[in-house]
């Protein structure tokens, strides 16, 4: 073999080589690009049902402060008709706290 030829075969293996190399990493590429795909389709997953999770939560919350909302304005409106004159001196030095909160500012 000549000069030549070797110089051919070398560059042929070479080029061989980077052919292979390019296409593992061309592999790797696709390979990371599905894992991170299927990383953020699952984080989405995750962020979705934690989010109504909360909405359950928050949901629920809701229901428990509105019967306990509604179970005082029973309570007052069953006192004030009881005791009308209480609720009146009550409702009066709240009022004056208040402006006095207010006039003090």
């Amino acid at each position: 073999m000549d000069n030549d030829e070797k110089i051919g075969d070398q560059a042929s293996k070479v080029g061989n080589d980077v052919t292979r190399g390019i296409n593992s990493a061309v592999e790797t590429g696709g390979d990371l690009a599905g894992k991170a795909q299927t990383a953020a389709v699952a984080a989405g997953s995750t962020i979705r049902d934690a989010a109504i999770e909360t909405g359950k939560q928050v949901s629920d919350a809701a229901a428990k402060t509105y019967a306990q909302g509604t179970r005082a304005a029973e309570y007052v409106s069953g006192s004030t008709a009881e005791q009308p004159l209480l609720a009146l001196l009550i409702a009066g030095a709240i009022g004056y706290a208040l402006a006095y909160m207010i006039h003090a500012r």
